[in-house]
């Protein structure tokens, strides 16, 4: 009798499979993928606006400049700390899942 290496179909609709290897495979690549934001911090930080002669509208370019860069800055490390929040919840959510299907699996004995 030949063996059958695809794994049953699933009996309904409402039956779903997790594959917890992927979950733990994307989170491993999250820090990779984020890595861009944490080194454009300090590129933005290090830019500088130059001027020998302030007149009142190039200060206020200055001070809008310095503005956009701030911003800027605090964008980019948020969106580091979203990257690092959604590798923990994905790494939280292939542990549940894990715990789900341990708790849910008959054991003989």
């Amino acid at each position: 009798m030949p063996s059958n290496p695809l794994p049953p179909a699933p009996a309904g609709s409402n039956e779903i499979e997790i594959d917890r290897g992927r979950i733990r495979q994307l989170a491993a690549l999250l820090p990779a993928a984020a890595r861009p934001l944490d080194e454009v911090v300090p590129c933005l930080a290090g830019l500088a606006v130059a001027e020998a002669a302030f007149t009142s509208f190039t200060y206020s370019l200055a001070l809008a400049y310095n503005e956009a860069e701030a911003f800027t800055i605090a964008e980019a490390r948020r969106l580091g700390d979203d990257v690092e929040r959604i590798r923990d919840t994905v790494t939280l959510s292939a542990v549940a899942w894990q715990h789900a299907e341990d708790a849910g699996t008959p054991r003989i004995g």
